[in-house]
């Protein structure tokens, strides 16, 4: 295995349930020498990506704060929404979230707040949320090739039980057919006591990026507010997708 794929697997070590590792037990977990996790810790902490704190190891450095920033200001998906994203919040009070399909997981990748949000919301920037809960990660779900279909349903069979889903694939498909008729799909309390929201996916030409959504109170269910909601959401997600193939057309020009 190559030093750069040694160096990524190290990093990808440091997650919310562990934020700081030594060398010593990043070599054990690896599989690798303790001569080596030290260089590709000296190698990482030079660049930025680490950095010591006394007494316990190793946390991430300040170059990663720096490139979030530049995905903030550079990824065109976050470029092409976030006027967007600020109207619906304004127009419907709730939550906007902006998240991408990420390895397995849904990532929120921007947020905008209304006036009239729910007390918790579990999706915020940065945090990679599981796929079978939500108006937000199940309108993906519903999309994903059945080939991708097929290997979560073997590795996460649990986890979809425990989410009320089917685990036979053929069922999963039945169940997830709607979503992908409507191109929207509207929960409530699946993820957050208190809150409901709706989600459309997010495409740019034939490929899957994401989803948009908006989470309000659960009292949004009653009196026609969701509902609202949820039609201006699918005309944001349009507006989206339009700037995205907008902007897809143009970097063709120019480089022709």
């Amino acid at each position: 295995m190559s030093s750069a794929t040694r160096l990524m697997e190290t990093l990808a070590l440091f997650t919310p349930r562990q934020t700081t590792w030594t060398p010593e037990r990043a070599a054990q977990t690896l599989g690798v020498s303790r001569a080596s996790a030290y260089r590709y810790f000296s190698l990482l902490t030079a660049s930025g990506y680490l950095e010591p704190v006394s007494g316990r190891g190793y946390t991430l450095g300040p170059a990663i704060v720096e490139l979030d920033r530049q995905i903030r200001l550079a990824d065109p998906l976050v470029q092409s929404a976030v006027d967007v994203m600020a109207g619906l919040a304004k127009s419907t009070g709730g939550i906007i979230l902006l998240c991408r399909l990420y390895r397995d997981r849904v990532l929120c990748v921007h947020q905008e707040r209304g006036t009239a949000v729910p007390t918790l919301v579990s999706y915020e920037r940065g945090r990679a949320m599981p796929l079978y809960r939500g108006a937000t990660s199940k309108v993906i779900l519903a999309f994903l090739p059945q080939r991708e279909l097929a290997m979560l349903l073997r590795r996460d069979r649990a986890e979809i039980l425990r989410a009320k889903l089917p685990v036979d694939e053929a069922k999963l498909r039945q169940a997830l057919e709607p979503i992908r008729q409507e191109r929207v799909c509207v929960t409530a309390g699946e993820v957050d006591p208190g809150a409901c929201g709706a989600a459309v996916p997010v495409f740019e030409g034939p490929r899957l990026l994401g989803s948009l959504s908006v989470v309000l109170q659960a009292s949004a269910m009653k009196g026609g507010a969701l509902a609202r909601a949820t039609r201006l959401l699918r005309n944001a997600g349009h507006r989206i997708e339009a700037e995205l193939a907008h902007d897809q057309d143009t970097r063709r020009e120019k480089h022709k």
